[in-house]
C-alpha cells in the first residue's frame, strides 16, 4: 500500500493559491480569509472519503476514522496549514496534505483500523502571526496550556488581538472543550519540511527526529546619555560598551556548561546607531537552546543572565532592563521535547523496507509535536529541503517527490500504531 504522488501535488498546488499575497509567497495567516478558504478545501477531501468532520473549541480541524475498538484513545496525525506572511508553500501544508493523502490511503484501500484515527489540521502554528512566543496554539489548547489572557492580549500587525481576530473569523473559543482528557490521544505524529540544509547537502531521503531542543528567550537593555562624539571619555554613559562586556562574559558563562546547552546574543539594536554619537540605548536578544533536561533542572538561566546584568551594571554605573519572551504556562527555557524511541525504530525499518536512505536529525525549530511529547507518544518525519535549506520565504522549496517519500513513510507507521498490540 503506497501513497498516490500526483494527488499529494494536486492538493499542494491548490494550496498555493490560499494566499493574500500572489506572486510574493504563500501568506495565510490565522484566521483570515485565506485561512477559511484552506479549511473549506480540506472539508471538503475529507468528507469525500467518509470521515467525521469537526473542530474543537480553538476551531482546530479534525477528520476521525474510526476503529474496531471503542472509547479507545486516537491515533492522531497532521500538522498545520497556516504561514507566515510572504512564507512559503510547504512549511505546515506538507504535513496537513500528507496525512491527508494518508487518510484517503487507507479508506480507499479498505484498511481496518484498531485504535481509532485522527486526521489533525492546525491553523494558528506559527508564532509570526501574534508575535514571539504565540505560535503552537492549537496543540497548547489540546494540552490545556492556552490562555484567555493570551488571546486577550496579543496582537496581530493589523492591531487586533487573537480574540477579535477570532470572532471576526467566526470563532468564539472555548478553550475547556478543546482540552483533551490525559490519556484520550494514544500517539502523535507529524511530518514537516525539514527548514534546514542536511537533508538536501547530504542526498538523504527521510529525517527521523529523536528529540526537539528546547528554547529560551530574553531581551536585555542598557540605558545610558547620548552624547557627541567629541565628548570627553570621563564623563560619557555608552550603552553599547556594558552591552559588549555582557555579550563576551554570557558566550563564557554559556561555555562552561558543556555541550548541554547553546546560548548567545544574536542581535544588537543600537540608539543612536551613528559613528559621531555616544550611544544611548542598546538592546540585545539572547537566545538558548537546551538538548538535556537536567540542564534545565541544574541551572537557572534567567538568574544566570540577572547575575552578569547586576554585575555590569554596576561597574558601569547604568541602569539596565531585562525582559523574558516566554510563553504562558511554559518555562523559559523550556526542556527540549524527546520523541517516541520505539517509534523512531519502527521508522527507521520502514524506511529500509521502503528503500529509503535515512538519518536522526534533532536540530530544527518549533512544531506542534514539541508541545506534545509530554502529554502522549509524539514523533516527527522529516523531509528535505531544497535551496539549501531555506524557508519562511517564497523561495522555499520541496520536491513533491520527496513529501510522497515522507507521506509512505506516515502511513506504514500510521498502520503499524493503528493495531492492536502496539
Amino acid at each position: 500500500m503506497e501513497t498516490k504522488l500526483n494527488r499529494i501535488k494536486e492538493d499542494l498546488e491548490e494550496f498555493m493559491k490560499y494566499t493574500s499575497t500572489p506572486g510574493k509567497g504563500i501568506t495565510r495567516s490565522s484566521y483570515s480569509k485565506e485561512d477559511t478558504l484552506a479549511k473549506n478545501y480540506l472539508i471538503n477531501e475529507m468528507k469525500k472519503i467518509g470521515l467525521t468532520v469537526y473542530e474543537d473549541g480553538l476551531g482546530t480541524l479534525f477528520g476521525r476514522k474510526e476503529g474496531t475498538l471503542k472509547d479507545a484513545p486516537v491515533v492522531m496525525f497532521g500538522s498545520h496549514y497556516d504561514s507566515v506572511v510572504n512564507g512559503g508553500a510547504f512549511d505546515g501544508q506538507a504535513g496537513t496534505i500528507s496525512a491527508l493523502e494518508v487518510m484517503r490511503t487507507l479508506v480507499e484501500n479498505n484498511y481496518q483500523n484498531d485504535y481509532p484515527l485522527e486526521l489533525i489540521c492546525m491553523n494558528a502554528e506559527e508564532g509570526a502571526t501574534f508575535g514571539p512566543s504565540t505560535g503552537v496554539s492549537n496543540s497548547r489548547a489540546m494540552v490545556g496550556t492556552l490562555t484567555y489572557e493570551e488571546l486577550n492580549t496579543v496582537k496581530n500587525r493589523f492591531g487586533q488581538t487573537k480574540l477579535e481576530a477570532m470572532k471576526e473569523y467566526g470563532l468564539v473559543p472555548d478553550l475547556e472543550k478543546a482540552k483533551r482528557a490525559p490519556g484520550s490521544i494514544k500517539n502523535f505524529v507529524e511530518l514537516h519540511v525539514e527548514q534546514g540544509p542536511v537533508l538536501d547537502r547530504e542526498n538523504i531521503e527521510i529525517g527521523l527526529i529523536s528529540y526537539l531542543a528546547g528554547i529560551g528567550r530574553y531581551t536585555f537593555r542598557f540605558h545610558g546619555l547620548t552624547a557627541d562624539s567629541t565628548a570627553p571619555m570621563s564623563s560619557r554613559k555608552d550603552a553599547l560598551v556594558p552591552a559588549s562586556e555582557f555579550v563576551v562574559r554570557f558566550n563564557e558563562e554559556i561555555n562552561k556548561l558543556g555541550d548541554e546547552v547553546t546560548g548567545m546574543v544574536g542581535r544588537l539594536d543600537v540608539t543612536p546607531n551613528s559613528n559621531q554619537f555616544v550611544p544611548e540605548l542598546v538592546e540585545g536578544k539572547i537566545e538558548i537552546r537546551t538538548f538535556s533536561r537536567e540542564i534545565c533542572e541544574k541551572i537557572n538561566f534567567k538568574e544566570l543572565i540577572v547575575n552578569l546584568l547586576e554585575s555590569i551594571s554596576t561597574k558601569y554605573d547604568m541602569k539596565y532592563e531585562l525582559e523574558e519572551i516566554r510563553r504562558v504556562n511554559y518555562p523559559n527555557p523550556t526542556p527540549p521535547s524527546i520523541m517516541c524511541a520505539k517509534n523512531v525504530k519502527k521508522m527507521e525499518l520502514i524506511c529500509d523496507e521502503l528503500g529509503y536512505s535515512h538519518v536522526i536529525i534533532n536540530n530544527g525549530t518549533g512544531h506542534d509535536s514539541m508541545i506534545m511529547t509530554d502529554f502522549c507518544d509524539t514523533n516527527m518525519i522529516y523531509v528535505p529541503s531544497r535551496n539549501n535549506g531555506v524557508s519562511h520565504c517564497p523561495e522555499e522549496w520541496t520536491d513533491f517527490e520527496d513529501i510522497h517519500k515522507g507521506a509512505n513513510v506516515l502511513l506504514h507507521l500510521i498502520m503499524d500504531l493503528s493495531k492492536k498490540g502496539d
